[in-house]
C-alpha cells in the first residue's frame, strides 16, 4: 500500500482534467514523443504542407478509429487541422438578414437626416455607439480627404450591419472570403460627409472611440491639418484614449454584442458574463454603471493577455441579461435568452445549445453531451478520493484512484476520437459547399 503522502499527490494529478497521463508503447516513443510530452498531449507533429486543392482528398487518411492509440489519434488531428486551415469555402455573393437575401456587394445607401433625434433614435444611437466601440474602425482616406468607418462581421451575423446601414448609409462588401474554420466575413463602411455626420452622432455616447470620431467629425480642410489628424488618429489607436463617461443599458447592450461573452460555469446552473479590453477605462465605466444601477458588484483583473471584467452568480448575471435584452441586445439576443433560461434540470441542454452558437471558437474541442457526463463523473471519483485519504482510508483511496486512471485515460481518448469525427465532418461540410455550387444562404 502506498503512503498517504504519494496518494495525496497522485490525487490531486489525477484530479487535474489536462494532464491526462498516458503510457506510452514503443510505437510511441519511436515516433518522436517523450513520455512527459504525450502526457500532457504535446505530441510532435512533423511539418505538414498540404495544397488546398488536394486537401480534401487527404480528409480519409487521417480519419481515426477506435483501435487507435490516443497519441497517433492526437496526430491524426493535428495533421487534420492542418488540413482544414486551407480548405477556401466558396466565394460569397449574397447573403441574408432579416430574412431577406441580399447580394453582393451592397451599394451605399443615402439616408435623411431626421430634423430632431426622437428618443427611438436616441436609444438606436446609444446601442450603436457601444457596438462600434467594440468592434468598429476609425480610419483615414489614403488621399487624407476624410475619414472612413468601418464594421466588419461573419456573414451570418449580418444584421447589425444592416441596422447601421439604416441608420447611417453606407455600402456593405466583402471582407474576405471563407478559409477553414473562418467564415466568410461582411464590412460595412461610411465615407465622406456621411462618416462625419455619423461621427457626430456616435461620439456623445461614445467611450472608447469617442475622440477618434470627433477627428472623424471634424476632420481639417488643410493637407497641414490633415497629416497632424492622420498622426493623431494613428496615436490614439496605439493607447488607451477612452474618455470616462456615463453609459446606458443600451450603449451595454452594444458593447457586449460586439466584445461579450456569456459562460455557464462548472457546466450547471451557473453563468458567468465576461468582457476582455486591452485597455481597462472602459471596464472601468461599466463597472460602475452596474454597481450603480443595479447594485452588482462585477470583478475587474489584469491578465498578461488582457483585462477582464466579469460578473458572477446566476442571479446577477440574469439580470443583467434581461436589461440589455431590454434595451436591443442583437447579435447575442439568442445566447442571453437560452441563459435566461438555466436551471439545474436543463443545465446540459443549455450548454449544448450555449456551445453551437459560439460558433467555431475552440472547434472540436468542446466536450459532447456523453464526454460532459464523463467529465461529472471523473470529478466526483476525485472528490472522493481526497475525502477517503483525509478520513486515512487509504487502500479505498488507492482503489478509487486505480479506477479513476482507466476512466481518465479512457475519456481523454473519447476526447480525440470526437475532434477527429468534428474535423472530418467539417471538411465533409466544405466538400459539400463545393458539391452544391453554394454562394451563399
Amino acid at each position: 500500500m502506498q503512503s498517504a503522502g504519494f496518494l495525496l499527490a497522485r490525487c490531486m494529478r489525477e484530479g487535474h482534467m489536462a494532464r491526462t497521463w498516458v503510457r506510452p508503447s514503443m510505437r510511441h516513443q519511436r515516433s518522436g514523443g517523450s513520455p512527459k510530452a504525450f502526457a500532457n498531449g504535446e505530441v510532435h507533429v512533423p511539418e505538414f504542407k498540404v495544397s488546398p486543392t488536394t486537401g480534401l482528398d487527404n480528409i480519409a487518411a487521417f480519419t481515426a478509429a477506435h483501435p487507435d492509440e490516443i497519441a497517433e489519434v492526437r496526430q491524426k488531428n493535428q495533421l487534420l487541422r492542418a488540413i482544414v486551415r486551407t480548405l477556401p469555402w466558396p466565394k460569397l455573393r449574397h447573403f441574408e438578414a432579416h430574412g431577406h437575401n441580399y447580394d453582393l456587394p451592397l451599394r451605399a445607401s443615402r439616408v435623411t437626416p431626421a430634423p430632431a433625434i426622437d428618443a427611438t433614435m436616441d436609444s438606436r444611437l446609444r446601442f450603436l455607439a457601444g457596438f462600434f466601440d467594440g468592434d468598429g474602425t476609425v480610419g483615414c482616406q489614403s488621399s487624407l480627404s476624410g475619414c472612413y468607418l468601418q464594421v466588419g462581421q461573419s456573414f451570418d451575423r449580418a444584421d447589425i450591419l444592416m441596422l447601421l446601414r439604416a441608420t447611417f448609409g453606407g455600402s456593405i462588401g466583402l471582407q474576405r472570403n471563407g478559409l477553414g474554420l473562418c467564415k466568410p466575413a461582411l464590412q460595412w463602411t461610411l465615407c465622406g460627409q456621411a462618416a462625419r455626420r455619423a461621427a457626430s452622432l456616435l461620439l456623445p455616447h461614445s467611450i472608447t472611440k469617442q475622440q477618434q470620431l470627433l477627428l472623424a467629425a471634424q476632420w481639417p480642410d488643410t493637407k497641414c491639418g490633415r497629416e497632424d489628424s492622420k498622426a493623431e488618429l494613428r496615436n490614439l489607436k496605439e493607447h488607451d484614449s477612452a474618455v470616462a463617461g456615463p453609459c446606458s443599458w443600451e450603449y451595454c447592450a452594444g458593447f457586449f454584442d460586439a466584445e461579450g461573452c456569456i459562460k455557464q460555469r462548472n457546466h450547471g446552473a451557473s453563468l458567468q458574463l465576461e468582457i476582455a479590453q486591452k485597455h481597462p477605462q472602459v471596464l472601468m465605466c461599466l463597472r460602475r454603471f452596474l454597481a450603480s444601477t443595479s447594485g452588482i458588484s462585477a470583478t475587474l483583473m489584469t491578465t498578461s493577455a488582457a483585462h477582464l471584467l466579469r460578473v458572477y452568480g446566476l442571479q446577477s448575471c440574469k439580470c443583467i441579461l434581461r436589461q440589455m435584452l431590454d434595451a436591443g441586445l442583437l447579435r447575442k439576443a439568442k445566447q442571453a435568452e437560452l441563459a435566461l433560461s438555466l436551471a439545474p434540470e436543463n443545465a446540459t441542454r443549455v450548454r449544448t445549445e450555449l456551445v453551437d452558437l459560439t460558433g467555431n471558437q475552440a472547434f472540436g474541442k468542446k466536450l459532447d453531451l456523453a464526454g460532459q457526463e464523463r467529465a461529472r463523473r471523473i470529478a466526483s471519483l476525485g472528490k472522493q478520493a481526497i475525502t477517503m485519504l483525509k478520513g486515512g482510508k487509504l487502500q479505498m483511496a488507492e482503489a478509487v484512484l486505480d479506477n479513476l486512471e482507466v476512466l481518465r485515460l479512457e475519456h481523454e481518448l473519447l476526447r480525440a476520437l470526437h475532434e477527429n469525427e468534428e474535423l472530418v465532418r467539417y471538411a465533409g461540410f466544405i466538400r459539400q459547399l463545393h458539391n452544391t455550387g453554394w454562394e451563399g444562404p
